[in-house]
């Protein structure tokens, strides 16, 4: 992935990109050349999604931690 394909990229379009790739790889007539290709760029996408669901967990964890701190405050 290049810095700008990482910058325009998204929770959202990442799934899209890796729903049609799962696509073109249940098609039997995807070219083996291409294949090994468009695995590794599923191999970054799905890291990608990864990273993004576990900062998301973060974000939420600390949140709801700040909210509970907030209720033992009062």
């Amino acid at each position: 992935m290049t810095t700008t394909e990482e910058q325009e990229l998204n929770y959202a379009t990442a799934v899209i990109e890796l729903d049609e790739i799962l696509a073109e790889l249940e098609d039997d007539s995807l070219d083996v050349d291409i294949l090994g290709d468009r695995v590794k760029r599923a191999s970054e996408l799905i890291t990608f999604c990864r990273e993004r669901i576990t900062s998301a967990q973060t974000q939420v964890e600390q949140i709801v931690a700040d909210l509970e701190q907030l209720g033992n405050d009062e």
